[in-house]
C-alpha cells in the first residue's frame, strides 16, 4: 500500500480509501514503503469496499472500477474525471459483486500479456499517469531531441 500512497501523492488526490485487509498508516512495513507520503494524504479506512463505494458517492463522487468485465471499456477510452474516485481490486479475488454493482463505470487497462496480471500498485500507477496526463494535457513538453535526461 506504500506505493499506492506514494503514487497518489504524486497526483494531488482528494484522498485514498483504504478497505478489507491491508496496510494502513502507522504500520511499519507502510511507512518505510510510503517514504512520508502517508502523512501527506488524507486517507479513510473501511472495512468493506462496498462501504467506500457508498461513502464516495455520498460525497458526489462517481466512482469508477478498475476491474476487467463483460462491459468494462479500456481506461484510455473511458470517460472519467480526474475527480472521480477510483476503487481497485484485491489480487486476488477482485472487486467483489456488489461493490462492482455500486460503482458508475467500470474500466481495464489493456494488456496483451498472456497472464493479464499487474499488482495493484502498478494499475493505480498507470491511472495516476492518465489522469495526469488529461489534467495537464497539452502543458506535457518533452524536452527536444528526444532524451528524457
Amino acid at each position: 500500500m506504500g506505493s499506492a500512497f506514494r503514487t497518489a501523492e504524486a497526483v494531488s488526490p482528494a484522498a485514498v480509501l483504504l478497505t478489507g485487509v491491508c496496510a494502513v498508516p502507522g504500520n511499519r512495513k507502510l511507512a518505510h514503503s510510503a517514504r512520508g507520503t502517508q502523512a501527506c494524504v488524507p486517507w479513510r479506512y473501511f472495512e468493506r469496499a462496498e462501504d467506500a463505494v457508498m461513502w464516495a458517492r455520498g460525497t458526489g463522487r462517481r466512482v469508477v472500477a478498475l476491474e476487467r468485465t463483460p462491459g468494462s471499456i479500456p481506461l484510455y477510452e473511458a470517460d472519467f474525471d480526474a475527480s472521480d474516485a477510483f476503487l481497485f481490486g484485491n489480487e486476488a479475488l477482485g472487486i467483489s459483486p456488489e461493490a462492482l454493482s455500486a460503482c458508475g463505470l467500470s474500466v481495464h487497462f489493456v494488456q496483451s500479456g498472456v497472464r493479464n496480471c499487474l499488482n495493484v500498485s502498478s494499475v493505480v500507477a498507470i491511472v495516476a499517469s492518465e489522469i495526469q496526463r488529461r489534467r495537464l494535457g497539452s502543458r506535457i513538453r518533452l524536452p527536444r531531441g528526444g532524451s528524457l535526461a
